[in-house]
């Protein structure tokens, strides 16, 4: 099989699968006993903190409450704020991930404002009107770091800047799940105004269920779960500590990521592509992108019917189109960019891990060819 549908999942390292295999057999035991310290089951939590802060250059250990993964993450701000206040204005972009974007809904549906801010064309949040929306009684900004679908990079730093200058007590929260671990992320430098950022580890080849919030110093949320006192009261719950061994260690190997030798082969990728297939659209291709993020269209095709003929030939890959009740829907991160339905139903991504080769990319391209010629057929 090849596999190109790894903004959907990683494959778990071998170095990440070897660190959860001894809380899976030996070390079993309650990380919440009082007999941790004893038996090494409270050491995965300390050390997935320690590799998390590291990797995003957090102020410490104690920024990062773990939960089963972004969209957990992402629900628990929009919850906090609704306990924690009846109103104010909450701003998302309009191409958020639906952990996001549902939320939001649920905030209007109380009695919240939400307003949407566009993109442009290329997928980028429009500052001009984000400035605009933003009032006094904003209370909550939240912007993905980078967009699932076209790989768009959205200007955090700027975002964050922007939202000091005008509203300098809202919180600003960004999913950055498609961006830890593909592209550098500095919680002291570019990203210094961002007070809660989501993450999975299951995107840059840690394990699935476990991921987190980190919650900048001297903010506080309301309790997510109670009932255990886990996560310093916030998130209760018995530790998952096979996970948080395997987030560790994914945390660990991503300092080792090189983003350009990633982004040589994305580009590499592309110009083939339109080698083979001239008709091909790139999205988003002049603004900045995830390394590993293709995102493309084939006027008059269908995304859906692709990928299944290219699943029944061993290649996996994403789209961000979608079929319900008979009708195509189209993505709505496309939509939103302005481009026309007939060309986002066919929108197809690939996106690359670690374990991407050339090789695997030429086959794609040979197999995708067939399969347009007969689904023109």
């Amino acid at each position: 099989m090849i596999y190109l549908d790894n903004n959907a999942t990683t494959q778990p390292t071998a170095l990440v699968v070897e660190a959860m295999l001894p809380y899976l057999t030996e070390c079993y035991f309650n990380a919440s006993a009082s007999t941790a310290a004893f038996t090494g089951a409270d050491k995965p939590r300390l050390k997935a903190a320690a590799a998390m802060a590291k990797l995003l250059n957090a102020e410490e250990p104690d920024c990062f409450s773990f939960t089963s993964g972004a969209t957990e993450s992402n629900n628990w701000v929009f919850s906090s704020l609704a306990r924690g206040r009846k109103d104010g204005r909450v701003l998302i972009s309009t191409v958020e991930h639906a952990s996001v974007d549902e939320p939001a809904a649920e905030l209007a549906r109380i009695g919240f404002e939400v307003i949407e801010v566009p993109v442009d064309v290329h997928g980028v949040v429009r500052l001009d009107a984000m400035r605009d929306a933003l009032r006094e009684d904003t209370a909550l900004i939240s912007i993905m770091a980078a967009n699932n679908e076209t790989g768009v990079l959205q200007p955090v730093a700027e975002i964050g800047r922007l939202i000091r200058e005008v509203c300098p007590a809202a919180l600003f929260h960004t999913d950055a799940t498609q961006a830890v671990g593909k592209i550098p992320v500095d919680l002291q430098c570019e990203w210094q105004d961002v007070d809660l950022l989501s993450f999975s580890a299951h995107k840059f080849h840690g394990p699935k269920g476990v991921g987190g919030l980190y919650i900048r110093p001297g903010f506080e949320l309301e309790p997510m779960i109670l009932g255990g006192g886990q996560e310093n009261g916030l998130r209760s719950g018995t530790t998952n500590t096979p996970a948080l061994a395997g987030l560790a260690s994914a945390a660990s190997e991503a300092h080792d990521f090189n983003p350009q030798a990633m982004c040589a082969l994305r580009d590499t990728f592309e110009a083939l592509l339109q080698d083979e297939l001239p008709e091909a659209v790139i999205h988003s291709r002049s603004v900045p992108r995830l390394p590993n993020t293709s995102y493309f269209s084939l006027p008059g095709m269908l995304g859906e019917q692709l990928i299944g003929a290219l699943a029944t030939s061993g290649i996996i890959v994403g789209t961000g189109a979608a079929c319900s009740a008979g009708a195509i829907h189209s993505s709505k991160t496309l939509r939103s960019m302005g481009v026309a339905h007939d060309m986002a139903v066919g929108g197809l991504r690939v996106s690359l891990s670690r374990y991407s080769t050339i090789q695997e990319l030429t086959e794609f391209i040979v197999q995708l060819t067939s399969a347009t010629l007969t689904q023109r057929s």
